[in-house]
């Protein structure tokens, strides 16, 4: 059995490595093997291209790529909004009725009342307003709704 020489890479070669990566960053956490994987197939994609290219710039090819798609990755999550945990409103249920309409179910009475959404009974403050009025929910404090009338 002969051992494959750096010297001997096929496109192929590159492909398979890049796929091999690309299944453990599906069992493996971390977000990392991903951007080596992409490197190992661009590498193998332009090795079947261009079958001349040496092995050195093989190598050099996918290390630039692996690391700058690395760090550009970091970089790009790091300053957008949409990948933050806090700006969403998974498990905080309140925050996801700001912005929805109701009917109150009882009077607001010195700035408290009640509303029914969905299966749930939600306390409200706002302005003093009688039962059957439109509202607009468009805060939430704990598990308390606050509330604006709607004309």
């Amino acid at each position: 059995m002969e051992i494959l020489n750096i010297e001997d890479l096929l496109y192929w070669h590159w492909i398979v490595l890049g796929l091999v990566l690309i299944i453990l960053e599906m069992l493996l956490p971390g977000f990392v093997l991903m951007w080596f994987g992409a490197g190992a197939l661009l590498v193998g994609s332009l090795l079947y291209i261009f079958p001349e290219i040496s092995w050195q710039w093989q190598f050099f090819i996918f290390s630039i790529f692996s690391v700058l798609s690395l760090f550009g990755w970091r970089y790009w999550s790091k300053n957008n909004e949409s990948d933050d945990p806090e700006s969403g409103v998974l498990n905080q249920r309140g925050k996801a009725l700001v912005g929805r309409k109701t009917v109150l179910i009882e009077a607001i009475v010195n700035g408290v009342g009640r509303v029914q959404l969905d299966d749930t009974f939600w306390r409200v403050n706002g302005d003093d307003l009688d039962k059957d009025k439109l509202v607009l929910i468009v805060d939430v404090d704990g598990a308390t709704l606050k509330v604006e009338v709607v004309n």
